[in-house]
């Protein structure tokens, strides 16, 4: 064999590694899956785990994902504006309003660790103190919440003091600095300014008419009383309002938020018993 039958047959074997690398390279760059189409029939869109601005194409290797204009999110069907769709990403991305800073002043490690349910006792916390051969442990003091009319100026660290909220029955506020931080109790539990603790609606019977209450607003998701009939209520979902029915014999109460036997149903005043 020639030299240059050599050179010749080496060129054709580089080439075809070539080629073979470039397949499994573009076989390897379309193979891209999503988390969101591994229950989801081919040819279908489905909204993007990542961005409610965001949907994903599924068709096996053909998947893609694609983004809506500015201000628009995913509906599960098309692009709408934003603020016609519900995402719960938003939801998840809330965080606690931020706290005025006062570098001059000691923080209260108490009141950081409130979210939704008023703290009664402070963290445990033991310091150790070593004089001579003798050693001291500081026990940990329980501090019980207290419901005042506005906020003290200043801080004291052996009170927690809340405010109630004239305009919600789940609002409160928590003090810090002299500032009202505005809190919200969780799970449908209403702030008792008795107990200064989230409790059940029966033991608070707050009659709060809050102005936003039964209006079905974008993004909200709730019940709301009939006015008229006290086995009717109303169901808002993303903006639309639904009359529902209980079942016979049951009515809506305002105070537990369901259907209960219509002779312990707690009723809007003067609706009707039927």
């Amino acid at each position: 064999m020639t030299k240059v039958e050599i050179e010749d047959k080496m060129r054709c074997e580089i080439m075809s590694i070539s080629i073979i690398f470039l397949v499994l390279l573009v076989s390897a760059t379309r193979a891209d899956t999503f988390e969101e189409c591994e229950n989801a029939p081919d040819d279908t869109f489905v909204s993007s785990l990542e961005s409610c601005q965001m949907y994903i194409y599924c068709n096996g290797d053909d998947s893609y994902s694609g983004e809506c204009d500015e201000g628009q999110y995913f509906d599960g069907d098309a692009c709408d504006a934003a603020e016609n769709v519900y995402c719960p990403l938003d939801d998840e991305s809330e965080t606690d309003p931020e706290e005025p800073e006062e570098p001059d002043e000691p923080s209260v490690t108490s009141t950081s660790t409130t979210t939704t349910t008023v703290m009664t006792t402070l963290t445990p916390q033991t310091a150790t103190t070593n004089t001579g051969s003798s050693t001291s442990t500081l026990e940990p003091m329980a501090i019980a919440p207290v419901v005042r009319e506005q906020c003290p100026s200043t801080d004291d660290l052996n009170e927690i003091v809340l405010l109630a909220n004239t305009q919600s029955c789940t609002m409160y506020y928590l003090c810090y600095h002299g500032y009202p931080i505005e809190m919200r109790c969780t799970d449908n539990l209403h702030f008792n300014i008795q107990t200064a603790k989230c409790d059940f609606p029966e033991n608070v019977h707050c009659m709060i008419d809050r102005p936003n209450a039964n209006k079905c607003l974008p993004h909200v998701t709730d019940f709301f009383p009939h006015p008229e009939k006290c086995n009717y209520f109303y169901y808002c979902i993303k903006g639309f309002l639904t009359v529902q029915q209980c079942p016979f014999y049951y009515g809506w109460d305002i105070e537990r938020r369901s259907c209960v036997f219509l002779g312990q149903a707690k009723c809007v005043e003067g609706s009707k018993r039927t």
